[in-house]
């Protein structure tokens, strides 16, 4: 008997995972995915099923491929192009929070909220209909889907929106033009597509500083992404042995509004955590704390650029701190803890770790490459894999040694050990 052909074998594949998930969906009482508002962000499964999901996505995006074929195929990467273009629209007009809850409303209605031009308007809507992030239930009318309901309720997920459509997009379109004009290394973080696209010669993190709503905007989109499944500091939590440390000091460099600090407290309240960041964001973590406050955690304001205040301390941790910046600028940041770092002493990053080509499913690697090419359009830096890394320490100083790289289970991050030996 002649075996099936692989398109075949993919569909016989997803039915039989989305079986398995659908029978565990019925189990539970859990609602099956849908289209329509209240559906849940993400569903939730045990590690098994997780396991089977990403068998079926994969399946699936081969599947897509193959049955387009290479001309189809071909001209879906061309149409991407332009799928950023009614998102965009939803965001500078706001159209989440126009649209009633329950409720549709005449594309005409919604055209005049915008004070856009109706034809102009429904056009972009019928583009967001297509690609699922808004629902047509009759001719003329659109309403909330359960992607745009997310918009709605939630800011932060807007400013997601924002960051992706205002910032990063833009600078991607220029990323070829930024190699072609400053080709060669080294690559630094104020030659970007960013910098093109907004004529500009100082680095992103700099025009933040002069832009308070935008900077707003990116500050909310990084405290999402660290929500987001795999992000989440749990998973820094579990990949080293935290309570180990006693009664010692972590300094948090570049944490922000002390997020992780709080979850790392809440684990090990023995330890005393430095939590380090610009002057501005610091100010901000200072009015959090007075809501939720530990005698753990200190605050301090540092630039880390400029040498590490806190001497002797036990570990000096790094989370999706170094994969903003470009080698240059990676092995200054490390080259001033030198001063402060007592022989024994750790250096902690969690960060993106790249994996093997070709061990991802597909779909996976296409989303992690994306967030590499993200990472060169914004800040001229890149994310690593392993021996990269290793490279990387080794080039800020040979007495920086790397003990262990783990890689986290359900993320791409990883948590490197390096040890101070002088």
């Amino acid at each position: 008997m002649t075996p099936p052909g692989r398109i075949v074998q993919l569909a016989t594949d997803i039915l039989e995972h989305t079986t398995g998930i659908q029978t565990y969906l019925d189990a539970h009482g859990i609602p099956s995915p849908s289209f329509e508002p209240g559906t849940l962000p993400k569903l939730p499964l045990p590690p098994a099923l997780e396991d089977t999901l990403g068998q079926a996505l994969s399946a699936l995006d081969e599947l897509n491929a193959l049955l387009l074929g290479p001309l189809g195929w071909l001209k879906t990467q061309i149409d991407h192009a332009y799928d950023l273009v009614s998102l965009h629209a939803m965001y500078r007009f706001d159209v989440p929070s126009k649209i009633p809850l329950g409720a549709d409303i005449p594309i005409g209605e919604l055209a005049r909220k915008c004070n856009g031009d109706n034809n102009l308007v429904e056009r972009l809507l019928q583009h967001a209909v297509s690609n699922y992030l808004l629902i047509q239930p009759r001719p003329g009318y659109v309403a909330h889907s359960s992607t745009s309901t997310l918009l709605a309720q939630e800011p932060a997920f807007k400013d997601w929106v924002g960051t992706a459509c205002e910032d990063m997009w833009p600078a991607g379109t220029k990323v070829i033009d930024a190699l072609t004009k400053w080709p060669g290394a080294p690559a630094l973080p104020h030659q970007t597509g960013h910098n093109l696209v907004e004529n500009t010669a100082v680095p992103f993190f700099q025009t933040l500083e002069g832009d308070p709503d935008r900077a707003r905007r990116f500050a909310n989109t990084m405290w999402l992404m660290q929500k987001m499944p795999g992000f989440e500091p749990s998973a820094a939590l579990d990949a080293f042995d935290w309570a180990a440390l006693g009664e010692s000091t972590v300094v948090d460099i570049g944490g922000s509004t002390g997020d992780f600090a709080r979850e790392l407290t809440k684990k090990n309240p023995k330890l005393h955590i430095v939590v380090q960041d610009l002057p501005n964001v610091i100010e901000k973590a200072r009015s959090n704390f007075t809501r939720d406050s530990s005698s753990n955690i200190t605050l301090k304001a540092h630039d880390f650029f400029t040498p590490q205040p806190v001497q002797g301390a036990d570990v000096y941790f790094f989370r999706m701190i170094l994969h903003d910046w470009p080698e240059e600028s990676c092995t200054q940041i490390l080259r001033q803890l030198i001063p402060s770092l007592k022989p024994g002493a750790r250096v902690l990053v969690n960060d993106i770790c790249m994996p093997p080509v070709g061990t991802l499913p597909r779909y996976q690697e296409r989303q992690i490459r994306c967030q590499d090419i993200a990472m060169m359009a914004m800040f001229n830096s890149q994310e690593r894999s392993s021996a990269q890394w290793a490279r990387l320490i080794e080039r800020a100083d040979p007495r920086f040694h790397l003990q262990s790289v783990v890689q986290l289970p359900s993320s791409p991050l990883g948590l490197l050990q390096v040890i101070w030996m002088p």
